[in-house]
């Protein structure tokens, strides 16, 4: 049986295949599945200390490695044409094929360890995305018009929550406001701006208030005094959950993705009904952030959930809410909760799907 120190290894195709952290199998037939895509420049690994925490609540936790973070199949120099060719077309070509990809795993992922199927919102497949991993995570949601009917028939046997977690304003197609210092990410040295960017992601930032929804409630660029994540850690330890290479590489290809590619991403994923009521009409999308997170994100959650009561200005003339979408501030725990917190962030994780 899997365990939470063992990188397992699952092949979704003829040239990929995902490695993956699994927190094991609980016993009876009654137990939920979270799937979990991390974040740019951090490998799977750093959701372990969520794994121990799993089975006595009738969890089990599953930590991807995304393409291109080892010993997950990196990408090839054509999967990354299409990201890099600066078009649309070819932008959103690349976010249809992760899409295949991360469904494909899940699928074949539920068949070989027989998982429960979903009971509503128990049971089945919570599949939740970190930072940047929330763009993958949206891209299945997105394109399921894209996968074969073999995979997309199981998958709504299984999926039935989305989860996203601090996910950047630009990559749910919100522009960033002038108040965001965005300097670390014009650094030219790949080591210096991961190190500015480690620096900034772990920090704890002081806001007045997450949750109403007023920008001059949260803080920005400054963080607290309190200590950052992943303190403890020796250059050795951290290097085994990082990755300054892919932070520079591909994750950087997805920062550039252009804003309308990722505003159609987000309409196909929450505002199209003509697709929610085609495919996995009941899955349920949820949003959630921490009450210590950089003030960008906890933003970029709150201006999502206004245009909840009217998505066109954003994401045009065609968008409505067609999903069951929910959102959850937490007023505690910064971008790194499940690693400082890790059984309030399950707590959260929980109350989140819940919702």
């Amino acid at each position: 049986m899997p365990t939470s120190t063992q990188l397992e290894t699952l092949t979704t195709s003829d040239d990929v295949s995902y490695s993956y952290f699994d927190s094991g199998e609980v016993p009876g037939n009654t137990y939920t599945t979270l799937v979990f895509v991390h974040g740019m420049g951090f490998n799977g690994g750093v959701f372990r200390k969520l794994f121990p925490l799993a089975t006595v609540r009738r969890l089990r936790i599953v930590s991807l490695h995304r393409r291109d973070y080892n010993p997950t199949t990196s990408f090839r120099d054509v999967d990354l044409a299409g990201l890099a060719s600066g078009t649309m077309e070819g932008q959103e070509e690349f976010l249809r094929s992760q899409a295949v990809d991360i469904a494909t795993f899940l699928v074949t992922f539920a068949r070989e360890q027989r998982i429960p199927p979903a009971q509503g919102a128990s049971g089945g497949i919570v599949l939740i995305g970190w930072s940047l991993g929330s763009v993958p995570v949206h891209a299945v949601v997105a394109y399921l018009d894209a996968l074969p009917s073999s995979i997309l028939s199981d998958l709504g046997k299984y999926l039935h929550t989305m989860v996203s977690h601090d996910v950047a304003a630009i990559n749910i197609g919100i522009p960033n406001p002038p108040i965001y210092d965005r300097a670390l990410w014009f650094e030219p040295d790949v080591e210096k701006r991961f190190n500015l960017f480690y620096e900034w992601a772990t920090a704890y930032f002081p806001h007045k208030n997450v949750t109403s929804g007023n920008i001059a409630d949260l803080e920005f660029n400054k963080f607290s005094n309190q200590t950052h994540s992943m303190h403890e850690l020796s250059s050795e330890e951290l290097a085994e959950l990082t990755s300054a290479k892919t932070f520079g590489a591909s994750d950087t290809l997805l920062l550039y993705i252009q804003l309308d590619v990722f505003k159609i991403m987000v309409r196909r994923t929450i505002f199209d009904t003509a697709l929610a009521e085609k495919f996995l009409p009941n899955l349920r999308v949820r949003y959630m952030c921490g009450g210590a997170s950089p003030g960008i994100l906890v933003w970029a959650s709150q201006e999502l959930r206004k245009c909840l009561a009217d998505p066109k200005p954003m994401y045009g003339p065609d968008a409505e809410e067609a999903r069951d979408v929910k959102f959850n501030f937490q007023t505690e725990g910064n971008h790194f909760v499940f690693w400082d917190e890790p059984e309030v962030a399950l707590d959260h994780y929980i109350a989140t799907i819940n919702l």
